[in-house]
This record gives C-alpha cells, sequence and structure tokens, in this order.
C-alpha cells in the first residue's frame, strides 16, 4: 500500500511541475520561509530552538555566498565555463562601491552599478582571451583563478586603494542623512538580512528567467556539446560572453553588499583564493546549473563551516576541511548536487520506470528548478 502512495504522490508532483506557473509557486513558497526564518529562530520546535545553531549574522553570510554562488551558476552551471576566478568580481564591486564612496562620497546604491559595469568589464577581457585562444575545461579555470590573483596584486600594490590596508566604511552621515535604505547601511542586523534576501530573490528570477528562455536552451546546448551547438547555427562565442557578462555583473553586488555589511575591506578580504571556493561551492553541492541548488548548497555547507570555525577553535580554519570534505564527496557520489537526492530516492523505491531515468540522466538541470 505504501508504494501506492507513494507513487501517487509522486505523479501528483509531477502533474503539478508540469503546471505553467509552477515555478512560480515554489519560489514564492522557498523565500516565504526564508522570509520567516530570522523571527523564527527563538521558537521552538520539539524542545528545540534554531537560535542556539543559527544566528542572524550567520543567516546573513549564508544569504551573501547563496546570492554570489547563483551569479556563478548563471555562468559556470548554464554555459559549462567552470569559473574559478569568481573573487576578482567579487572584490572589485567591494572596491568600486567603496573607492567612490570614500574619495568622492557617491552613494553605494551608485557605487554598486559602477562596480558591476567595472566587473563586466574586465570579465569581458578574460572571456575575449579565451575564446580567442580556444581556452576551455580546466585551462578556463586555471585562466580565471590566474585573472583573480592578478586583479588582487594589483589593488595590493596601487597606493589610490590604500595597498594592504583597504578601506574603512565610512558613516552614514558622511554621506547621506542616516541610518537606512538610502544609505546601505542600518543599525542592526535583521535589515541587512532582508536585503540581502532581495537580492538573492532578484538574481534567482533572473536565472530561472534565462533558464526558461531560448538563451537558457542555447546555455544548455553549448554546455553540452560547444561543437554541435555551432554547427546549429549558435553564435557560440557571443552566447558564452553574455554569460560572463551577466556573471560578473551580479557577483560585483555581492561584494558591494560585503563591503556595506563589513566595515572593512581589504585585497585579502575581498580578492582571497578562499573567497573563489565560498562561491561556487554552493552551486556545486546544492546542483550546478539548478536554481534551488545555489540556495541549498548555500544553506547545507556555509552554517555547518560556521559552526566549525566557533566550536573548533583549536582547529585553525576547521571550516575550510569541512568545505573541502563536502566538495569530494559531492563530486565522487552525486555530481549533480543535492538537489538530485528525492529523485535519486525515487529511482531506489522503483517510483521511476526505465524511461523516465533515461530521460533524467540525458538532462541534469531539469533538477531544482
Amino acid at each position: 500500500m505504501a508504494p501506492e502512495a507513494l507513487q501517487s504522490a509522486r505523479d501528483r508532483y509531477e502533474q503539478y511541475k508540469r503546471h505553467r506557473f509552477s515555478g512560480l509557486v515554489s519560489g514564492l513558497v522557498v523565500f516565504g520561509i526564508l522570509a520567516a526564518l530570522p523571527i523564527s529562530l527563538n521558537y521552538q520546535f520539539f524542545g528545540l530552538t534554531l537560535a542556539g545553531f543559527l544566528t542572524v549574522k550567520i543567516l546573513i553570510v549564508t544569504l551573501i555566498w547563496a546570492y554570489a554562488a547563483q551569479a556563478w551558476n548563471i555562468m559556470s552551471g548554464f554555459t559549462g565555463q567552470f569559473s574559478f576566478g569568481h573573487a576578482a568580481f567579487f572584490g572589485l564591486g567591494a572596491y568600486a562601491t567603496q573607492f567612490l564612496l570614500v574619495g568622492f562620497g557617491v552613494n553605494p546604491w551608485i557605487g554598486m552599478l559602477v562596480g558591476g559595469v567595472v566587473a563586466s568589464c574586465y570579465a569581458a577581457i578574460i572571456g575575449a582571451l579565451s575564446f580567442r585562444y580556444d581556452v576551455s575545461g580546466h585551462y578556463f579555470a586555471l585562466l580565471t583563478l590566474a585573472f583573480a590573483e592578478l586583479m588582487r596584486n594589483v589593488v595590493l600594490n596601487v597606493g589610490q586603494l590604500n595597498g594592504p590596508h583597504g578601506f574603512f566604511r565610512p558613516f552614514p552621515e558622511e554621506y547621506a542623512s542616516g541610518y537606512g535604505l538610502a544609505a546601505f547601511q542600518f543599525q542592526s542586523d535583521l535589515p541587512y538580512y532582508y536585503l540581502i534576501l532581495a537580492f538573492l530573490a532578484l538574481v534567482s528570477a533572473l536565472a530561472y528567467g534565462i533558464k526558461k528562455s531560448a538563451i537558457g536552451t542555447y546555455f544548455v546546448a553549448i554546455r553540452e556539446d560547444e561543437e554541435t551547438a555551432a554547427s546549429m547555427g549558435i553564435p557560440v562565442s557571443r552566447y558564452k560572453m553574455l554569460g560572463v557578462l551577466v556573471s560578473a555583473f551580479f557577483t560585483a553586488w555581492a561584494g558591494t553588499f560585503w563591503s556595506m555589511y563589513y566595515s572593512t575591506i581589504n585585497p585579502e578580504s575581498v580578492f582571497n583564493v578562499l573567497r573563489n571556493v565560498e562561491i561556487l561551492l554552493p552551486a556545486i553541492i546544492g546542483g550546478p546549473g539548478s536554481i534551488l541548488g545555489p540556495i541549498v548548497g548555500s544553506f547545507l555547507v556555509i552554517p555547518l563551516g560556521e559552526w566549525a570555525r566557533a566550536s573548533f577553535t583549536q582547529i585553525y580554519e576547521m571550516h575550510l576541511l569541512i568545505f573541502g570534505l563536502a566538495l569530494i564527496l559531492i563530486v565522487m557520489y552525486s555530481p549533480r548536487g543535492v538537489v538530485s537526492w528525492p529523485r535519486r530516492l525515487q529511482e531506489v523505491l522503483g517510483l521511476v520506470g526505465t524511461e523516465t531515468q533515461e530521460e533524467d540522466s540525458s538532462s541534469a538541470t531539469q533538477e531544482g528548478d
């Protein structure tokens, strides 16, 4: 009886997924839960509270990397161009915002847009060189890492950018009327949480729109077989460049938010190679190429890493050990990420037929829409 009930539930879910507005409804549910999460930390569930494990500050950091991973996903998850150098775009967003704010009193919202444009220009250079010389695969990942390290060293040695000292975020009275949304500064953590949640909703909606459009179809075709896509008349280089530019632009926004949430930035804090890992890890853990993957992955690894950092102070950089272990396990045993686990469970229980399994194996990006 139980298998029949499970099969019936699965059939209803598959029917729901085929509905025109299923993605919108699922998104509203996910972001409704996230919106209620910080005010639910002290509620008791079976005698336990989330406040013992999570804080609003940890949730903010989790959403920052979920947002950055979603932006990374547009380029690397959709088009298959694996980037290990998104820290360059993250850092450019942070530095452009603070340079304009400290030096010229430019509002950080304007600085965020400028940072996005600057990051996109830098990404265009990387893309033009890699596409011109047909750099792909592991070599493309190494190229992006090299450009990220190049930018870190440039910023480290430019006097106008204060070298290794970086920037100290000004008080809001120096460029605005005081704390608030216009100043991009708040007196408590909760408004920061809802602001980065809005950022995440925006980039997730953009990623969903791209994935469901003709552009998304071209992206997937390029990822699956670039030569075949080109033979079908798809302008491969143009769409690969589009993915690079969009991803870089929105990754820079994460850097802007970071620079306005924390009081200081310097080359090591925003261009460090660890930032590359923190940006790509949630998407890989959750499921590259899916919309829900970066969010699920971030909530799996970031709070756990923060807990390990606080609990195992005697072990230096314990959270990095957890990140590395999680990455190795996922790559080895579940390359489609956590969002593929429900489907795999259905296969184990015999709820998915042979034809459906073959269809799923040929389209990994259908999980987590």
